[in-house]
């Protein structure tokens, strides 16, 4: 109830300021654009110029029906032109204003009749250019644009790292991904299924935020992308249907469906994929340097069907309103098997040997569901958008494993249920005027989750729940928070935009069985500031600044131990406090071909897990005790050599200083460094391949060091059917994955392969109007993604 109350409460409070603002501005000029037959025109472009110099005064544009809205003008005489691709432009002379609007008669424009002769492309859009709060990738202008699924273009777009499961941004880490501005709300192989439906020639450009401003979560220091699907999409039905098979080890495969419907009242989309994926990993870890080293070694074997829907419908009431639906659905049901062994030494002789063999099961189900309301207030782009989103899902674990050695001879199964619903409401306000457009807006999230972790011993035939080592747990935290941002075009030249966000957490976490209770309530101001410079055509330099927090995963929180075998275990920290960065950032794009970017980044009480070694017990801890100064610089070179050639090159090179709390965990200066080049390559207008090759060089960073990795992928794709089916392979080779933890007392040495051989074979058949765009909206939820770490 007190939720409704408040959502109720929070859109009155918007459209009273709303009221506010429209009754207090000026004159009005509306009317409609039609054909000669009264068929209204959309995307018409109506300016009301000064009749004595001609200058602009105002700007605006039709929307689908033909109707116009032109605000906050003033006493004056002035020409109303109005224009539009196809038709002859009309001029409105003498058009007074003298203290009341004005409602236009509908405005006639006749068909332009011209002949064209003949129609050539001589320039593209620069393959990158620079807006105040973000990096433009034109896909337009790359031989991606076409034949490929939108997962295989961001493999080419600076600032972003791909793999089989995830796409991350360089020095971010984790990232989300946005349609059209709005969050999806998929991650992991839901996310990625998701991408591979999607083809590049249904794509505008994609738009990369390093700072994200104050209109999104400050949760994170992950970065943004921004997916722009391309307008004036057809009517009717589009679709597409893909299988691929990744073989490795062992073989997978992946089957999708995709649907998309646009009428003149309802955009829709409808998404099914089915995946079964088997793979192996090959890990060690080890603890050496003390007097009593132990030497790990395991093989996980995992099967994961996966099933994940969506459906997207977007229904016009009127010009002025939308209202929508968003229903994700996912169930994967991972299945592992485990085998390991330890060894306990002393010195260079083996005291010990304990083997472990382990059973883990992981089924996980999700289900997202959004409701918005987008309230077009005028065709200058005033809007109100409003939306309620729920978030559930239920990742269990049941770990059944035998530990046995000379003296040991245990049978343990150690289950693990969560249960996560999160709620929030929220509204945003976007008023563009002449000088500068405002954004404002609320938002409201409620998480309500649970735990509960039970161990149990195997004796006479029987498992017998131990209550010393089980326990469970509820956390509850709401957070409340509103931004309010604004962007100015203060000449051709500089353009500035600053934002400031406040959010208010209040946190409480509760173990019934410890009888132990850590409540928490606190606020935070989140500032943003971005300033560019255009010298020129080909020199632009942007300044950007922002603070952001990252809030403990809601699983790092549960203090109790979970078990992977007899003696090694993990232990959450009921009492994590967020950690706060301040990051800057200085870029130079050249040409929109070679984009150059300084940033320094400032994080302070950096959480991080912690290993202890008592006797043969092997414990890991999380705790915040590391402070953290970044400094870097980062290349890319985009440019298309020749008409059959692409090329994409970048690097990025890190000094890390940080410092640690705990005396046990020293710390020291370090760098990072890292480098790719992709090329794309068009053989015929049907035929095109690619060949990409990255390397991470040995890092420093804290009291982690990392080895060098490298990874080469190279493929082909061929289009035939009038272009509508899509046979694509790759074939992807990488190394092992390794780093050492220093302690003061021992190092501990990590080694995972995780197959590093894929061949990928892929089928795409496309089919309907191939510009029908359906439904890709999705509202911002970025909460949900601290229930999926």
């Amino acid at each position: 109830m007190k939720l409704c109350l408040y959502y109720r409460g929070g859109i009155l409070s918007f459209l009273l300021f709303f009221g506010i603002i429209y009754h207090v501005a000026a004159q009005v000029i509306s009317g409609r654009v039609v054909e000669t037959g009264g068929k209204g025109i959309e995307n018409a472009n109506i300016s009301v110029l000064n009749a004595n110099d001609s200058s602009a005064v105002k700007y605006g544009v039709s929307d689908k029906q033909g109707y116009f809205e032109l605000t906050n003008l003033t006493n004056g005489i002035f020409v109303i032109k109005v224009s539009c691709i196809g038709y002859n432009t009309r001029l409105l002379n003498n058009i007074k204003l003298t203290g009341s609007s004005i409602k236009l008669t509908d405005i006639v424009l006749g068909a332009e009749l011209k002949e064209l002769k003949e129609v050539k492309i001589t320039q593209k859009a620069p393959i990158l250019q620079r807006k105040v709060d973000r990096l433009i990738f034109n896909l337009n202008s790359t031989i991606m644009a076409n034949g490929a699924s939108l997962f295989e273009v961001l493999r080419v777009a600076p600032l972003l790292t791909v793999s089989d499961n995830s796409v991350s941004m360089v020095g971010k880490g984790s990232m989300g991904v946005m349609i059209n501005e709005k969050l999806i709300n998929l991650s992991g192989v839901d996310l990625t299924n998701y991408l591979k439906t999607l083809r590049s020639e249904n794509v505008e450009k994609i738009e990369i935020i390093t700072t994200p401003p104050a209109k999104y979560e400050a949760q994170g220091n992950a970065g943004l992308i921004n997916i722009v699907l391309k307008k004036n999409e057809s009517l009717g039905w589009r679709g597409s249907i893909s299988s691929s098979l990744m073989q490795q080890t062992y073989s997978s495969y992946n089957n999708s469906l995709a649907l998309f419907f646009r009428s003149k009242k309802i955009n829709s989309t409808f998404t099914f994929s089915q995946s079964n994926y088997h793979n192996i990993i090959v890990e060690s870890n080890d603890i050496t340097g003390q007097p009593n080293p132990i030497l790990s070694k395991g093989r996980r074997v995992t099967t994961t069907p996966n099933l994940q829907a969506g459906l997207s419908i977007d229904y016009e009431l009127n010009k002025h309103n939308n209202v929508g639906v968003i229903y994700n659905i996912s169930h994967s049901k991972a299945h592992t098997i485990l085998n390991n062994s330890s060894s306990f030494n002393t010195g260079s002789t083996v005291d010990s040997v304990l083997n472990t063999n382990a059973e883990i099961l992981r089924p996980v189900f999700t289900q997202t569901l959004n409701v918005y309301h987008d309230l077009n207030i005028d065709s200058t782009g005033k809007k109100l958008n409003s939306s309620v989103n729920f978030f559930t899902n239920r990742p269990e674990v049941r770990n059944n494993f035998v530990s046995e050695s000379e003296t040991t001879d245990a049978t343990v199964r150690n289950n693990s249920l969560s249960e996560y619903k999160i709620w929030s409401v929220q509204s945003d306000l976007t008023l563009p005027y002449k000088g500068a457009t405002v954004e404002t807006g609320a938002k409201y999230t409620i998480f309500d989750n649970s735990a509960d972790v039970e161990y149990f011993n195997y004796a006479n035939k029987n498992f017998v729940l131990d209550n010393t080592r089980s326990n469970k747990f509820n956390y509850t935290e709401n957070n409340l928070a509103g931004y309010f941002s604004m962007e100015s075009e203060l000449s051709k030249k500089w353009t500035t935009k600053a934002g400031l966000r406040y959010e208010y957490t209040m946190m409480d976490g509760y173990s019934p069985t410890l009888n132990q209770r850590n409540k928490r309530n606190y606020g935070a101001l989140f500032p943003t500031a971005y300033i560019t410079y255009k010298a020129n055509k080909d020199n632009v330099f942007s300044l950007n600044y922002a603070r952001r927090i990252n809030r403990p995963g809601l699983n790092f929180l549960n203090p109790f131990a979970f078990y992977s075998n007899l003696y090694s275990y993990s232990v959450g920290n009921p009492l994590l406090l967020p950690s706060f960065s301040n990051n800057l950032e200085l870029s130079y794009l050249y040409k929109g071909m070679l984009s150059f970017t300084v940033f320094a980044q400032h994080t302070s009480d950096l959480f991080s897990s912690i290993t202890t070694v008592n006797g043969p017990s092997v414990i890991s801890t999380i705790q915040n005790y590391l402070s953290q100064d970044n400094l870097g610089t980062y290349v890319s070179f985009n440019r298309a050599f020749f008409k059959w050639w692409d090329n994409s090159t970048s690097a990025t090179f890190f000094l890390v200083s940080p410092k640690s709390k705990i005396q046990n965990i020293p710390t020291e200066n370090g760098v990072s460094a890292s480098f790719s080049v992709n090329n794309s390559f068009k053989a015929t207008s049907k035929l095109s391949f690619y060949i990409n090759y990255s390397q991470s060089l040995p890092s420093t960073n804290g009291n982690v060091y990392t080895y060098a990795q490298r990874n080469l992928t190279t493929g082909a794709r061929l289009k035939l059917i009038n272009n509508n089916f899509i046979i694509s392979s790759s074939y992807f080779l990488g190394t092992v994955n390794k780093y050492d933890i220093r302690f003061n007392d021992f190092v501990q040495t990590i080694k995972t392969d995780y197959d590093y051989r894929t061949f990928n074979l892929g089928l795409t058949y496309l089919f309907g109007r191939s510009k029908v765009s359906g439904n890709n909206k999705n509202i911002s939820f970025d909460e949900k993604r601290r229930a999926q770490r």
